[in-house]
C-alpha cells in the first residue's frame, strides 16, 4: 500500500491518504485534535515564505532560526505522537528515502470562512524542507481545497478535498495554497519534515 502512495507523490508532488490508511490511531488522532483545539491561536496575514495568508496559526514547534519546541503544555503530547517511529518510517517509505527525518516546524491551521493560504513554496522558510504532511481534522466546510501546481507550468494543478482525518504528504519543491474557505472552517496540523535539524538555512543564504 505505501508504494502506490509514494508513486503518487513521485507523480504528482504530493499523495492524498485516507483516514482508513494513515499510520495513526483513532487515540492519537483524537488527542493531536483536542491539542489543537486548546493551544493558543494568533492570527497571521503573511506567512513564512512571504505569502498572503488570512487564517488563526497556533504552534507547537517553530523553526525561525532552529527548530524550537514552544506552548509546551500542549506539544509535550503533540510531538511524542508525531515523532514516534511508525510515524517516521511511513513518511520515509512515501518520500523513498533511507536517511534519517526530522519534524523542524509543526502548527495547527484554522480557516474560517472567506479566508485562505496564499500561494508559496515551503523551501522559501527552509531549503531543507522536504515535505509538508497535513493532517485535517475540520470536515464541515466548503471551498478550501488543497491546490498543488506543476513546478514547470502553474497553469497545472491538481486540487484534494481533504476528508478529515485524511493525511497529505506533499513535496516542498511544488507550489502550493489553500483556496478560499466558503463555508464553514477549515482545520489541519500541519509539520514539516527535512534530513537537516541545524540552523535555519535560509538565514545563512540571506
Amino acid at each position: 500500500m505505501t508504494k502506490n502512495f509514494m508513486n503518487l507523490y513521485k507523480k504528482n508532488g504530493t499523495c492524498y491518504i485516507e483516514q482508513q490508511n494513515v499510520p495513526f490511531t483513532d487515540e492519537e488522532l483524537g488527542s493531536l485534535e483536542k491539542m489543537c483545539q486548546d493551544v493558543p491561536k494568533e492570527f497571521v496575514e503573511v506567512g513564512d515564505a512571504g505569502e498572503l495568508n488570512h487564517l488563526s496559526v497556533g504552534r507547537f514547534q517553530t523553526d525561525v532560526e532552529k527548530p524550537k519546541i514552544v506552548n509546551q503544555k500542549f506539544s509535550n503530547v503533540v510531538m511524542p505522537i508525531l515523532e514516534n517511529e511508525k510515524i517516521m518510517s511511513f513518511i520515509k517509505e512515501v518520500l523513498d528515502t533511507r536517511k534519517k527525518l526530522f519534524i523542524r516546524r509543526v502548527q495547527f491551521n484554522e480557516i474560517e470562512k472567506n479566508c485562505f493560504i496564499g500561494y508559496h513554496l515551503d523551501i522559501d522558510s527552509n531549503p531543507d524542507y522536504l515535505a509538508a504532511c497535513v493532517i485535517q481534522f475540520g470536515s464541515d466546510y466548503k471551498g478550501g481545497l488543497y491546490r498543488v501546481f506543476k513546478p514547470e507550468n502553474n497553469n497545472k494543478f491538481i486540487d484534494y478535498k481533504c476528508a478529515r482525518y485524511s493525511l497529505i504528504v506533499s513535496n516542498c519543491l511544488y507550489p502550493h495554497e489553500v483556496t478560499k474557505v466558503l463555508e464553514g472552517s477549515r482545520k489541519s496540523l500541519v509539520f514539516f519534515v527535512s534530513d537537516h535539524f541545524k540552523e535555519n538555512r535560509r538565514l545563512s543564504a540571506n
